[in-house]
């Protein structure tokens, strides 16, 4: 077989070996849904049926989301096509993420043959379809975690773009469009693209007027997240066009995320820590981030990792051939951007740093590299040692973990809800803000929502209707209360309760079901 063929196959092999494992048990695993995750789903749902979010703003460039902390657009309206198609379900709502993270499988493979060689390309890609973050992130939808995907897609085109121009403005398109990816783009991409354009005039890689032409394209893409920026910050009103809204968000605290408004020496210390100990040292995340046990790279990347950043470093200043250097500088600026907003951000975790995990990727495999070169059978060691880890996760994925996430992905509160709702001998509903493992009213009332199908408009009062049934309006029928504090019974009404809370009750009742942790009741009708 000769090299190009052999070449193929591989690429080939990888690729479905790592869609193939990807596709598993996919929507069934993780059980159930993320709170962020069914926002998000909400929103595409009424885009898809309405044109507007659930909240009644047209096409919006910003989602108000929680109202005090907002969310990103983009993952939402890349859902509505195959909402339409398949329905309004899970499976609708995850494939997105799938489909971006088996397509960056095949952009690692693209852009380490840029970089570095058709060999390298080869075992970055292997790289990848193993790797525990990539894997864990292609599950389910986060906002926040179609950042990475975008911007390689990016950075790719960049690179191609020295060879052939309209790639490069093609970039900027992708790269204008991180920013309704997630909110760090607007202080990571852009002095990602203003450093690195300094970089290529200098070295007489572009030329201005090639710059200038890319600056207005990243601008014109990203114009409308920036606007909704820098209305939020002064605190303007929100603009209305025909083709979509820029909103500003009264209740947001989103700002307190970011260092240099809120600057200390001391919560830079922290934010850096956060970083080193998401990154480096794969310390336990979110579970829905990482198992502790595999971390997000497999803590055998760690000494690759480090070697990779030393070597790499080395290299690119001791680089002659100005072309190359520039390759260079591109990946390292990626993977400094990682780290700049590991700083600036607010302690990060794994998915709010997650744009650093690609380069890293790369730089583990120039260590890898590195290592091989000095050390010629050492492949023979690291492959079967990277097989048998990522053996060892599917085998943990599947098993340990999706018996744990149940209670992350709130598996029983969306069962018992369901189930309340549909009982329609009770045209009231009270719900506990009780998740069996945090307690948040408003998580509550999102799930609410997710689990019962809640029609937007149905939601906003301007229907009676949702689900083929009519109802009270929405505020007078799905109430959610804190039974911390009194509460006043109501003979019509049907309450949803964690188990915990029946002690805290202070009116008799009459228990109806027993759903795992939660509890179906109403009060005792009174005989006096």
């Amino acid at each position: 077989m000769d090299k190009k063929r052999r070449q193929q196959c591989l690429f080939w092999g990888i690729l479905v070996m790592a869609a193939a494992v990807r596709c598993i048990r996919f929507a069934q695993v993780p059980a159930g849904i993320n709170q962020d995750e069914a926002m998000a789903a909400m929103d595409a749902w009424a885009l898809a049926q309405y044109g507007t979010d659930r909240y009644g703003i047209r096409f919006p460039v910003h989602f108000t989301a929680w109202k005090y902390g907002q969310m990103s657009v983009l993952l939402s309206y890349c859902m509505i096509p195959f909402i339409r198609i398949f329905g309004f379900g899970i499976f609708a709502v995850r494939l997105p993420m799938l489909l971006a993270s088996c397509g960056s499988v095949v952009l690692v493979y693209l852009t380490g043959r840029k970089l570095f060689s058709d060999r390298m390309a080869i075992g970055l890609m292997l790289l990848t379809a193993v790797n525990p973050w990539h894997f864990m992130q292609s599950r389910w939808s986060l906002d926040c975690n179609l950042l990475p995907h975008v911007f390689l897609l990016g950075f790719y085109l960049l690179l191609l773009g020295f060879e052939k121009r309209r790639y490069l403005y093609l970039s900027m398109v992708f790269f204008g469009l991180t920013l309704y990816c997630y909110g760090v783009a607007v202080y990571s991409v852009i002095p990602f693209l203003a450093v690195y354009a300094g970089w290529c005039l200098w070295k007489k890689q572009l030329r201005g007027k090639e710059v200038l032409l890319c600056a207005g394209i990243f601008l014109a893409v990203s114009l409308p997240e920036l606007l909704v920026m820098g209305i939020n910050f002064f605190g303007l009103s929100t603009i209305e066009t025909p083709f979509f809204t820029m909103s500003y968000f009264p209740e947001s605290v989103r700002s307190n995320d970011i260092l240099f408004l809120n600057f200390s020496f001391l919560q830079l210390k922290k934010n850096l820590n956060a970083m080193v100990g998401a990154c480096i040292l794969q310390l336990p995340d979110h579970l829905h981030n990482a198992i502790p046990e595999f971390g997000p790279l497999y803590d055998i990347s760690t000494p690759f990792v480090v070697t990779g950043i030393i070597t790499f470093t080395r290299d690119l200043f001791r680089e002659k051939d100005p072309a190359r250097q520039t390759r260079m500088m591109a990946l390292w600026g990626f993977f400094i951007t990682g780290v700049w907003i590991g700083l600036i951000t607010y302690e990060v975790n794994v998915n709010r740093i997650n744009l650093i995990f690609f380069p890293l990727i790369f730089l583990c495999g120039y260590g890898i590299a590195k290592v091989c070169a000095l050390f010629r059978r050492a492949w023979m060691v690291i492959l079967p040692a990277y097989g048998l880890c990522f053996a060892l996760f599917l085998g943990a994925y599947f098993t340990s973990f999706e018996k744990e996430i149940k209670t992350n992905f709130n598996v029983n509160f969306l069962e018992a809800v369901k189930e309340a709702d549909e009982m329609e001998a009770f045209p009231k509903l009270y719900i506990t803000g009780h998740m069996d493992w945090q307690y948040n009213l408003s998580m509550a009332e999102i799930l609410t929502q997710y689990a019962c199908r809640i029609d937007a408009l149905y939601y906003q009062e301007q229907t009676a209707i949702t689900g083929g049934r009519e109802l009270l309006p929405y505020g007078e029928r799905y109430h959610f209360i804190n039974v911390n504090y009194s509460n006043q019974p109501d003979p019509e009404g049907l309450y949803l309760l964690h188990i915990s809370e029946l002690e805290k009750l202070d009116f008799p009742c009459t228990i109806i079901k027993e759903i795992g942790n939660y509890i179906l009741l109403q009060p005792a009708v009174s005989q006096g």
